[in-house]
């Protein structure tokens, strides 16, 4: 059965249960598919969506499409029209991060043993190919378009490829501390990855973080010029994977302002590629509204409580989603008219994170230990019911009454909790009531 959300809300419900039926229709075989409009399995498509709740609905699907992403033992790099693929895009890392929520939603040490080897070998031929010393090159995950970038750069994938993204960096670090954490679980040493994971974010705080604007720019140039824009991926993973420490978070969720229709994947749009040209091609990565990016970014502040920065990303994701039969692959920033594939997997699981790990509060940490529950609720609900959510080999109902961030009280099956924790041995259907205040 798949799982339900019920919050008096009728557009919240059906937007859960939209999102839910988008990301069950990308099943295709054993896989899942990017999208109406981009009918095959990608990379990148495939990760995110799995990171952002696709692998709890679908843990089988999710490990078989991570699985089929493995070319010649490491990460497939996707392609692009207008930039080419690998050395120029270079975020196949991003396979590591769908691994690791296959594991997380599964427990599953083979999985994990096989994955740790792909990103392993991954991270050794970035290394080798593309590290400057301190970043690694390479296009912004997913922001593979001309419209993404300055007009010198079009068609130009060598010197979109000689760039330092934020993005591409920041799953870069995320990569290294999923290898410390694999490696620790499957009794190996992870001072090694733990060490690289470290000097990443340092070189990322140091090169691409600028204090004067309160955020990080979105890449460095070949000549170790900055970009005087911010990237909406990239911002979003750099808090909510820890790159940012707390100060620079908190600035972050300050200053970053999301358009009237939620965060954008870049800002300031580039006025060359303007909204009059009318083919998708030319304003697709320009300051439009990804789905999956909003929930990115509603999740890192989740984990940050910034209550009213995550209530207006699930506000406004929740009235994008009513503006379509299904969830399109991105909106416009100033109408938020749906743009681009309908029923885009990576769109509805950005919903699902929303809920999951925002509203509920769902935490995995990866040891196997136990599930932890946060929930940041916004003022305007009273009662969250999330029913029907399998995770593992246990079927949980989860209840969250009042709003706020702070936990007043915690139960499984009625009995009070010290702690705000479920553990992840049990097995069967169990309930779990929260106060919240």
């Amino acid at each position: 059965m798949a799982p339900a959300l019920d919050t008096g809300s009728p557009s919240h419900d059906a937007a859960y249960a939209m999102a839910v039926r988008d990301v069950a229709d990308s099943v295709a075989g054993s896989v899942f598919l990017a999208g109406e409009s981009w009918p095959t399995l990608w990379v990148r498509d495939a990760a995110y969506a799995i990171d952002l709740g696709a692998a709890l609905l679908h843990p089988g699907v999710a490990r078989a499409s991570m699985r089929a992403v493995a070319a010649n033992g490491r990460w497939a790099q996707d392609r692009a029209a207008h930039f080419g693929r690998w050395p120029n895009l270079t975020d196949a890392i991003v396979g590591a991060v769908g691994a690791w929520a296959c594991y997380e939603t599964t427990g599953d040490l083979e999985f994990l043993s096989w994955s740790h080897e792909v990103t392993r070998a991954s991270l050794a031929r970035a290394e080798q190919e593309v590290f400057d010393g301190g970043l690694f090159r390479g296009c912004a995950s997913f922001m593979e378009s001309n419209s993404g970038h300055p007009p010198r750069f079009a068609f130009r994938g060598r010197a979109v490829g000689a760039t330092k993204a934020l993005s591409t960096n920041v799953l870069h670090h995320r990569a290294y501390s999923i290898a410390a954490r694999s490696a620790e679980l499957l009794g190996e040493d992870p001072a090694p990855f733990a060490a690289r994971a470290a000097e990443v974010k340092q070189a990322i705080n140091e090169r691409l973080w600028v204090p004067d604007r309160g955020c990080y720019a979105y890449y460095e140039d070949a000549d170790g010029q900055v970009s005087d824009r911010w990237e909406g991926l990239g911002t979003a993973l750099a808090v909510l994977w820890g790159v940012a420490d707390d100060e620079q978070a908190a600035t972050v969720l300050r200053t970053v302002a999301p358009t009237a229709h939620g965060l954008p994947c870049l800002w300031p749009p580039y006025p060359l590629w303007g909204p009059w040209l009318p083919r998708d091609e030319y304003n697709y990565h320009n300051g439009t509204v990804w789905p999956f990016v909003q929930g990115y970014w509603g999740w890192a502040a989740a984990t940050r409580r910034a209550v009213d920065v995550f209530a207006a990303e699930l506000a406004a994701l929740t009235a994008l989603a009513c503006r379509a039969p299904t969830y399109h692959e991105f909106y416009r920033p100033r109408t938020g008219r749906p743009g681009g594939s309908a029923r885009q997997l990576w769109s509805a699981a950005g919903y699902l994170a929303l809920v999951h790990h925002g509203l509920v509060g769902l935490r995995l940490g990866g040891s196997g230990s136990d599930i932890g529950f946060a929930p940041v609720v916004p003022d305007g609900f009273t009662e969250v019911r999330l029913s029907g959510l399998t995770l593992r080999d246990l079927t949980l109902e989860v209840t969250v009454t009042g709003h706020g961030t702070e936990v007043t009280a915690f139960a499984v099956d009625g009995v009070p909790q010290a702690g705000h924790t479920v553990p992840a041995t049990l097995t069967g259907r169990h309930r779990v009531d929260i106060a919240v205040g």
